[in-house]
């Protein structure tokens, strides 16, 4: 009896060893065959990389140019207010591309001089009221979500945190581009830079009156002490009050810039569509001294009223 369930003891276990090795035979079979399928894909998938075209690439192999140039600073400065993720150099590319390059495109293909004309003055002038509007929207943005931000800090630190814990607190809590803004003060101050450094280079990048008065505050606070939290209260309200007069203003004047943008374009986009659809209506006015001078005339009086009306509209408080 005691044999036979020493052999059956002996036959279990042996059939357990050979189901292990079977079951690691099969694993290392199937890691085999995965990892011959992975490097194959992976090989296949480098293989369409290097024959697919990247633009980017290409755009960075472009932009090497500019990449030395001192006015690329200037414009990597630009973009980073604005908030678009562009190198200077990429940008500057595109920008001569859409001047340099399309016009020329467009003359060859439909030998429409004034169409091509006006394509160079879009190509030259559009990108750059592009990225000043997105330079201006970010910062109204920024602006309105100033006093919110504020508030989240006073209350913060009211509730024992530190100053450096309150505008992490602004930066989960609040949207960007404010937590955008404070994430990179944070970053620098982690980095190594003192709190003080750090807050003016956000005073810089954002280029804001209402932050500019904040960090005065601050500022001055951790030189002479007192309560942050009550000060950046009563600077949240300053700032809510400022920015309700803001909107106020821009309701009221409103139609005289609508007015000045329309009196502004309105000739010179009708000139062009004239140009365009039937080159000879325009032909006495282009074929006579006379008619320059009337042009220089007309497009000098534009200037005139658009800067008249520019500085009736513009309020600076």
């Amino acid at each position: 009896m005691d044999l036979l369930i020493a052999l059956l003891v002996s036959l279990a276990v042996a059939s357990l060893v050979l189901g292990i090795g079977a079951r690691a035979g099969r694993e290392e079979k199937v890691q085999e065959r995965l990892f011959s399928y992975i490097e194959s894909r992976s090989q296949d998938e480098n293989d369409r990389e290097k024959a697919r075209i990247n633009p980017r690439q290409v755009l960075e192999k472009i932009s090497r140019v500019f990449a030395s140039r001192s006015y690329t600073k200037k414009v990597q400065f630009d973009l980073l207010q604005a908030g678009i993720p562009l190198k200077g150099e990429e940008y500057l590319t595109l920008w001569g591309g859409l001047a340099l390059v399309v016009p020329p495109l467009i003359w060859i293909l439909t030998f429409n001089l004034p169409l091509a004309l006006l394509m160079l003055i879009l190509g030259a002038v559009v990108p750059k009221l592009y990225l000043q509007s997105r330079i201006d929207g970010r910062r109204h943005r920024l602006n309105q979500q100033l006093g919110d931000a504020l508030t989240v800090i006073a209350n913060a630190l009211r509730a024992g945190f530190s100053f450096q814990q309150a505008m992490d607190t602004v930066c989960r809590e609040l949207p960007a581009p404010i937590s955008t803004e404070f994430g990179l003060t944070l970053r620098e101050v982690n980095l190594g830079a003192n709190i003080e450094e750090a807050l003016l280079n956000m005073g810089a990048r954002v280029g804001s009156d209402d932050l500019d008065m904040v960090i005065s505050a601050v500022l001055i606070q951790r030189q002479a002490g007192g309560n942050l939290a009550q000060i950046l209260d009563t600077i949240a309200g300053t700032i809510r009050e400022r920015a309700r007069i803001k909107g106020e203003i821009k309701t009221l004047t409103a139609q005289g810039r609508i007015s000045g943008l329309l009196i502004g374009c309105l000739p010179v986009g009708l000139l062009f569509f004239l140009l365009i659809i039937n080159p000879s209506y325009m032909s006495a006015m282009l074929d006579s001294t006379i008619g320059y001078i009337l042009l220089g005339a007309a497009f000098g009086s534009e200037l005139v009223g658009a800067f008249i009306i520019s500085k009736m509209v513009k309020i600076d408080f």
